[in-house]
C-alpha cells in the first residue's frame, strides 16, 4: 500500500469516526431537549450546561484580547544624598525624560519660575513689575532680551496655566532633557 492510499484510508476513517461522533452527539441532544419537556430537573441540567458553554466562550473570547501588562522597569538611580526639593525634582525630570506630559510641564514651569526670580532679582523689579512684564510678550523681551527664552517662558507660563485642558494638543517630546539643557544653559548663560 502506498503513503497516498494510506493517506487516504487514514482521512476517510476520521472523517467517519468524526461524523458518527457528530451524529451520536446531535442524538443526545435530542433526547435532551425531548425528556426536558417532562423532566424540571432535565430542564436545570440544560440550563446549567447551556450557561457554562457560554461561560467558556466568553472567557476564551476575552483571554484572547487579554494581553500581560508591561514590565516593570527598574527605577532610575536617583541620588540619595538628595533629599526633600531637590529629590522632588530629580524624580521629576526622570518622568519627564520617560515622555510623561504632566512632568514636563511641571519642569519646565519649575525652570521657568526660577529664571524669572533670577530676572527678578538682578534687574531689581518689584515682584508686580514683573507679573506685568509676564503678561506682555514685548515687556518680557525687553528685560529678557532672547526671544527664544521669552517663548519657552511664554509656552511654559501657558501650559502651566491651562493644564490639563491644554493636554491633548501638548505634542509628546522625547527629547526633553535635551530641550532642558539647551534652555538651562541659556538661562545660565543669560546677563
Amino acid at each position: 500500500m502506498d503513503a497516498a492510499t494510506q493517506d487516504r484510508l487514514v482521512a476517510t476513517t476520521f472523517v467517519t469516526q468524526t461524523a458518527f461522533a457528530l451524529a451520536f452527539a446531535v442524538l443526545v441532544l435530542a433526547a435532551t431537549v425531548f425528556y426536558a419537556q417532562y423532566s424540571g430537573a432535565v430542564r436545570w441540567l440544560l440550563s446549567v450546561v447551556f450557561l457554562m458553554a457560554a461561560a467558556y466562550i466568553v472567557v476564551r473570547f476575552v483571554g484572547m484580547k487579554a494581553r500581560d501588562p508591561r514590565a516593570l522597569l527598574p527605577a532610575r538611580r536617583i541620588e540619595l544624598r538628595a533629599t526633600g526639593d531637590l529629590r522632588t525634582l530629580t524624580t521629576t525630570l526622570d518622568r519627564a525624560s520617560a515622555g510623561l506630559k504632566y512632568s514636563q510641564v511641571m519642569f519646565a514651569g519649575r525652570m521657568k519660575d526660577a529664571f524669572l526670580e533670577r530676572v527678578r532679582v538682578s534687574h531689581a523689579l518689584s515682584a508686580e513689575d514683573l507679573e506685568r512684564a509676564r503678561a506682555d510678550p514685548a515687556a518680557l523681551l525687553e528685560i529678557v532680551g532672547d526671544r527664544e527664552l521669552v517663548v519657552f517662558l511664554m509656552e511654559s507660563e501657558r501650559n502651566h496655566r491651562h493644564w490639563p485642558d491644554v493636554l491633548p494638543y501638548l505634542p509628546t517630546r522625547k527629547s526633553f532633557v535635551a530641550e532642558a539643557d539647551r534652555m538651562l544653559a541659556k538661562m545660565e548663560a543669560w546677563r
